[in-house]
């Protein structure tokens, strides 16, 4: 994404998956952002107006009564039909380790939770089309902060735009990021030479990738209680190199162990 280093909180090598008494290990390559200090930074070097009806007409922007003209690029988030997941997440005091934990739950089909362990604390959450709470993994570290908040499961729909105005979200872990850093370089060409031809490009190679998380989301949804025991008795102790973008969550289907 062009960011500097001081966003990125840390680096793993290691996603450790949980399923009773079963586990597996995936050998990757991944950073955890700090979405709240970089949302900050942004703020302060855009401007920003917050808490005001934004209306989008053509190449102009209404902001009340002031009207500003020019390019439009929707990032106002996802708007259209989509399942809906519920998330909560605690920040908690530090623990040692150096591995992201993630834990499936029969009781929580096509949901899971997580302990993800950072310098300044723990991040502890779970997703669920129920109630997430019951399902949080239990650590004995004080909560310093709590997040939560609702996630789409939806299909693309291509406009002008960058994020997850395009519903460019991975379908299981509702997760956006990684097509917003995927259409950044698309933004300049649309905006300085109106060329949407990469715009387009990048958006269908993503819209691959959703829409293959979307049917294998689907399958777990409708058969959670059966899948789930099998491939983790099958991976059980076992572990799995990704070598390509862990993001594109379809190739878990497809690497070789």
């Amino acid at each position: 994404m062009g960011i500097s280093k001081e966003f990125v909180d840390s680096e793993f090598k290691y996603i450790v998956f949980h399923f009773s008494k079963f586990s597996f290990e995936v050998k990757t390559n991944v950073l955890r952002l700090n979405r709240v200090k970089l949302e900050k930074y942004l703020g302060e070097n855009l401007n920003v107006k917050k808490s005001v009806n934004v209306k989008a007409i053509e190449n102009k922007v209404v902001v009340g009564v002031e009207k500003y003209e020019g390019r439009v690029i929707d990032a106002s988030g996802w708007k259209g039909k989509a399942k809906w997941v519920k998330a909560i997440e605690y920040l908690t005091e530090p623990i040692n380790c150096d591995k992201i934990h993630v834990f499936f739950d029969i009781k929580n089909p096509a949901g899971f939770s997580w302990i993800v362990p950072l310098d300044y604390g723990t991040l502890v959450g779970a997703l669920s089309y129920t109630d997430p709470k019951p399902f949080i993994p239990k650590i004995d570290k004080k909560i310093l902060e709590i997040h939560g908040g609702a996630i789409p499961r939806t299909k693309p729909v291509y406009k002008i735009g960058i994020g997850d105005s395009l519903g460019l979200i991975k379908t299981f872990t509702g997760g956006g990021i990684f097509s917003i850093g995927e259409m950044l370089d698309t933004i300049p060409k649309v905006i300085y030479e109106n060329d949407l031809t990469l715009h387009k490009i990048k958006f269908e190679k993503l819209k691959r990738e959703i829409n293959k998380q979307n049917i294998i989301t689907t399958v777990l949804e409708k058969s959670w209680g059966i899948i789930l025991p099998i491939a983790f008795r099958i991976l059980k102790d076992k572990t799995i190199n990704i070598n390509e973008e862990f993001d594109f969550h379809s190739l878990l289907f497809r690497t070789r162990l």
